[in-house]
């Protein structure tokens, strides 16, 4: 990948031979005579590099490099220099340039650091197109949903994005706790920092201290320097997941590192300060545990700045056929397949289901319809849940003792066994898949077909 490269030296020849080389790989160059020239056509070239003579007449290539650097501080620069002297080159790298080469201009050795200079300028245009990307994804109106419940998130994450103070995000599993702190990060004056997660329910105790502060080399035989978690998000966010199931002694070492705003790894006693927003997030009444001892109040008061509660899915029906639909598009995508409709009829069940999984529950049952349907709209058969069974029509059973003389256990048997014929059928009459759908053992299934005298051989319509 070629990148673009402004070049300056009082030499003439000097110039026309660094460009010819660069030339050779494509790369872009700006050649400039004079550093004042240099100067001026800085912010229109907007350079990945630059190479500069060390000297030249009225300003040194470090003098060039230090202005340079106040416009853009990570440009990468090479200085040339006719001098074998070690202390232009030391006065070079000390000053802040990427490296220095000697005159005249090794081939090879130029093109060695241009191709680490253009992987370097691909990663950081890879890193800013994934960053923008990001913040597309975690936008506002890119959060699928209009419901009430979910407008009254939205004005408590406009009111917190605004400041540097933390936010505790409650709610069920799957509610989407993750998504708003994302969102929290990306539209705050953070998004160009790091967002690092940590999910303190899935780490040992014995270990979360140190990835939340990282340790010292050498504090055991074999062991090397890390950073911790607060240290990694310096300058960005900290989303601190399912942070109820901490230790109370753990929350003490988090709370004094967001009283001071500096931690200490492990097997040190230097304190290094960071600059951090910490985003909690748990799915257990904080509220309780901090009642019940199990969760500190003082750490719960400082994270507690501004609450924001997830609804549940069953609070967000109104929601639900938008969601859907976001999930039918994105697994069509993802499979390589055309957009496929949903039945009405579908719509109407998935508005109507508790979904205890919340909006996780609802994304999974989507991606397994995408994959099972093989027509072009989703069907009820197609979401294959036992749960969307419909309901029985209470005027077509019989009460016991009525005129047709089925008692109670009859018509539960006759109920059940239409529930088992209409997931049998869903499943092409394989059992091992009957079972999964209906959450009963393969041998529970077989044991119901024997005993409500269903024929597999002929199946039943």
């Amino acid at each position: 990948m070629g990148v673009k490269i402004i070049t300056v030296d009082d030499d003439i020849n000097v110039l026309k031979s660094v460009e010819e080389l660069l030339s050779l790989k494509k790369h872009k160059v700006f050649p400039h005579i004079t550093t004042q020239d240099a100067i001026a056509n800085f912010e229109d070239v907007q350079p990945d590099m630059a190479i500069v003579d060390f000297y030249m007449p009225g300003m040194t290539g470090v003098e060039l490099m230090k202005r340079f650097h106040e416009r853009q501080p990570e440009l990468p620069v090479i200085i040339l220099t006719a001098s074998r002297e070690t202390s232009d080159a030391v006065q070079a790298m000390q000053s802040g340039a990427y490296y220095y080469l000697t005159k005249p201009v090794d081939a090879d050795e130029l093109f060695s650091l241009m191709d680490k200079i253009a992987e370097q300028v691909r990663l950081k245009d890879e890193n800013l197109r994934l960053k923008e990307e990001l913040g597309k994804r975690y936008r506002f109106d890119s959060i699928i949903g209009r419901s009430g419940a979910l407008e009254d998130v939205f004005s408590i994450l406009n009111r917190a994005i605004k400041t540097k103070s933390t936010i505790l995000i409650t709610g069920e599993s799957g509610t989407g706790k993750e998504l708003i702190a994302r969102a929290a990060h990306y539209n705050s004056s953070r998004a160009s920092g790091p967002f690092i997660k940590i999910n303190c329910a899935a780490i040992p105790e014995s270990m979360l201290e140190a990835e939340l502060f990282g340790i010292e080399k050498n504090i055991a035989t074999g062991v090397s320097a890390r950073a911790g978690k607060f240290e990694l998000a310096d300058g960005g966010s900290l989303f601190m997941d399912e942070i109820g199931e901490m230790s109370v002694a753990t929350q003490a070492k988090v709370l004094r590192a967001l009283q001071e705003r500096e931690v200490e790894r492990i097997g040190s006693s230097k304190a290094k300060k960071v600059d951090i927003r910490v985003i909690a997030a748990t799915n257990i009444d904080i509220a309780q545990a901090v009642t019940d001892k199990k969760f500190r109040s003082d750490l719960f008061y400082r994270l507690n700045v501004f609450h924001i509660h997830m609804p549940p899915l069953a609070k967000r029906v109104e929601d639900i056929q938008m969601l859907a639909e976001h999930f039918v598009k994105k697994y069509c995508e993802e499979n390589g397949v055309p957009l496929k409709k949903m039945d009405p009829r579908v719509v109407e069940h998935l508005r109507h289901r508790p979904w205890p999984g919340n909006i996780r529950e609802l994304e999974n049952t989507i991606e397994r319809a995408v994959g099972t349907s093989e027509n072009d709209a989703i069907s009820l058969a197609d979401i294959g849940e036992i749960a969307f069974a419909p309901e029985p029509d209470l005027q077509e059973i019989p009460e016991p003792g009525s005129s047709n003389g089925k008692n109670l256990d009859e018509v539960v048997a006759d109920y059940e066994r239409r529930l088992l014929l209409a997931s049998l059928e869903r499943n092409r009459w394989k059992q091992n898949k009957t079972a999964q759908e209906m959450g009963i053992s393969e041998r529970s299934i077989w044991y119901k077909i024997k005993k409500l005298g269903i024929d597999l051989k002929k199946p039943e319509a």
